[in-house]
C-alpha cells in the first residue's frame, strides 16, 4: 500500500476521536536545536480519561571527530518514530505525572566522510517510562518525559568507524499548544 494511502487512511480512522477528544496537543521538542534536527509529537486525550495517545518523530545528525587531527570522520543521522501511550495519573489537574510506552522504529545512517561509505541499521523496538506534563495558560503546556528500551540493539559499520548501540533512551523536553 502507498505511503500516501496508508497516510490518509490512518487520517480517516483517527479523525473522530479527535474531534471528540478533551485535548489535542502538537508540540516541539529541544532536538530541533541539534544539527538537522526534527522533534514533534501530537498526542490527544480523551474526554474523562487519564490515557493519552499519541504519535512522536525525532531525528539529529552527529559527527565523530579524529581525536588527534580533529578531523570530521563520520557523520550519523539516528531516527525515532512511532506511536505512544501514556496513563495521567491526574488528568483533570494543571499538572500530573505520567507512566507510558512506545513503539519505535529506530533507525540509524552513517557515512565515512573520507570515502563515502554508508551503514544502515534499523529496528523496531518498545520503550518504557514517565514524565511529567503541565499545562501553561489555556493553550499551552509541556512535557518532561524519558523513556528506555534496554534490550534494543543496533550496529553501524564503515572503513573508518563502528558503533553498536545496547538500550536506548529517549529524553523528552517539549513545549506546545493545546486545543
Amino acid at each position: 500500500m502507498p505511503r500516501r494511502v496508508l497516510i490518509w487512511l490512518v487520517i480517516l480512522l483517527l479523525g473522530p476521536p479527535f474531534l471528540r477528544a478533551q485535548e489535542f496537543r502538537v508540540g516541539a521538542g529541544v532536538f530541533l536545536l541539534a544539527e538537522r534536527g526534527q522533534d514533534f509529537q501530537i498526542s490527544l486525550r480523551p474526554a474523562a480519561s487519564p490515557w493519552q495517545v499519541g504519535f512522536r518523530h525525532v531525528q539529529w545528525r552527529d559527527h565523530f571527530n579524529d581525536p588527534f587531527t580533529g578531523r570530521r570522520l563520520t557523520e550519523t543521522t539516528e531516527t525515532r518514530s512511532g506511536p505512544l501511550v501514556n496513563y495521567l495519573f491526574s488528568p483533570q489537574s494543571p499538572g500530573s505525572w505520567y507512566l507510558g510506552g512506545a513503539v519505535f522504529r529506530w533507525s540509524k545512517r552513517e557515512e565515512s566522510l573520507m570515502t563515502g561509505e554508508v551503514s544502515r541499521a534499523a529496528t523496531t523496538a518498545p520503550f518504557i517510562g514517565g514524565g511529567y506534563t503541565r499545562v501553561l495558560g489555556r493553550h499551552g503546556y509541556f512535557n518532561l518525559g524519558l523513556y528506555l528500551s534496554p534490550g534494543a540493539e543496533l550496529s553501524t559499520k564503515t572503513s573508518v568507524s563502528s558503533e553498536d548501540d545496547s538500550g536506548a533512551f529517549d529524553i523528552q523536553i517539549q513545549l506546545g499548544a493545546r486545543f
